[in-house]
């Protein structure tokens, strides 16, 4: 008699075990969340359980994109370019009109002018280039001419360079009626080609060896000085 209930009272545990296991199996665990049949979390979930934002901006060369935020693309601002190219502020012949009158009666000279036509100001460093087609060189420059300060062109405003003229009759005269000139930079190169100008009279310019041209200045005063 003891046998049989020892025998009810085992299987009764062993249904209840396996009850128990049932239960588990179909909840999915302990915490009551309900089990994946793949094994795996949802993409969903994941991206609840991520506390940052995910950027998909792609990061540009040489570029680290930052999370939540696109990296930039600002073009890096423009400087001065070296000898031989105008600077964002030099005066150039496109926006610049070169032009040659007679000096106020002096006829030991002539002025080259030069008119900024542009809609900023513009800055006329050192001497022109005077090439002298007849000779085939440049004129040279009166050092003792240097202003103070470069001479800064606003809008419709005028600077003056005087070129000094032979007065008396010589072997080592000639005389030319166009010559060819070209603007500097600040490291005094050339900038953007040359300009043919004509003389003021038909006669043409009588020029020797000791011919100058001198700096860019305010003034028609200051360049005859």
């Amino acid at each position: 008699m003891r046998s049989t209930l020892r025998a009810r009272a085992a299987l009764g545990l062993a249904s209840v075990a396996v009850l128990s296991l049932s239960l588990t199996a179909c909840d999915g665990g302990a915490d009551g969340t309900k089990a994946d049949p793949s094994g795996a979390a949802s993409s969903a979930q994941a991206d609840a359980a991520t506390d940052e934002p995910v950027d998909s901006s792609p990061a540009q060369p040489g570029q680290k994109a930052e999370k939540g935020q696109a990296p930039s693309s600002a073009a890096p601002a423009r400087s001065r370019q070296p000898g031989g190219a105008a600077g964002d502020d030099d005066c150039v012949l496109g926006t610049t009109k070169i032009a040659m009158k007679e000096a106020g009666g002096m006829p030991s000279a002539v002025l080259l002018t030069a008119t900024n036509n542009g809609s900023a100001p513009c800055s006329l460093y050192n001497a022109p280039f005077v090439s002298d087609p007849v000779a085939g060189h440049n004129l040279a420059v009166d050092e003792d001419s240097q202003p103070q300060a470069v001479v800064v062109l606003a809008p419709g405003r005028t600077a003056y360079a005087a070129i000094t003229l032979a007065q008396r009759e010589s072997t080592q005269n000639h005389r030319t009626r166009t010559v060819n000139v070209t603007l500097a930079t600040k490291a005094n190169s050339g900038t953007d080609g040359h300009t043919a100008v004509s003389s003021p009279g038909p006669a043409g310019l009588q020029i020797n060896p000791s011919t100058r041209v001198t700096y860019w200045q305010t003034t028609e005063e200051g360049a005859l000085r």
